[in-house]
């Protein structure tokens, strides 16, 4: 069974639970790859120095970095290596969910399994992505926090 782990700016790190459902830790040839899709960073409003942060991250992380639309890299990966299961950092970017659902959908033969992280703050109502600001001011309250509590 090949696994592929599909990262993406929310969980850019080696410590992600995703990385323990792949088994990466014992030697398992799971490859973590990033999509760098110009279009999703602009839908993000992710700037240049964001991207930069991203890059300089992944470098370090050693994943593999695919510049492209995430429609058309991430099935032809899957296709070219042979991959039955698609392990993805859970994320509440409803831009990420969008596109996540659209491509399992489309390899509706392939397993897809979203990965929860410990949350950072815990929220009494649904974040609000718009501005880092806005979220800080309500997160900074259960930040970092054994389990975000």
């Amino acid at each position: 069974m090949a696994d592929l782990v599909w990262l993406h700016e929310d969980a850019l790190r080696r410590t992600h639970p995703v990385f323990v459902a792949a088994d990466y830790e014992r030697g398992s040839d799971t490859q973590p790859v990033f999509i760098w899709d110009v279009d999703y960073f602009g839908e993000n409003d992710i700037g240049l120095k964001r991207q930069h942060f991203i890059y300089e991250t992944l470098v370090e992380m050693g994943a593999e970095i695919h510049a492209g639309s995430m429609h058309d890299i991430l099935p032809r990966l899957v296709a070219a290596r042979g991959v039955t299961r698609v392990l993805v950092p859970a994320t509440p970017n409803p831009n990420m969910l969008r596109r996540y659902g659209q491509i399992r959908r489309a390899l509706s033969d392939i397993a897809f399994d979203m990965v929860d992280d410990t949350p950072f703050a815990t929220l009494s109502k649904p974040a609000d992505l718009g501005r880092f600001f806005r979220y800080w001011n309500k997160a900074r309250k259960s930040a970092m926090r054994p389990h975000g509590g």
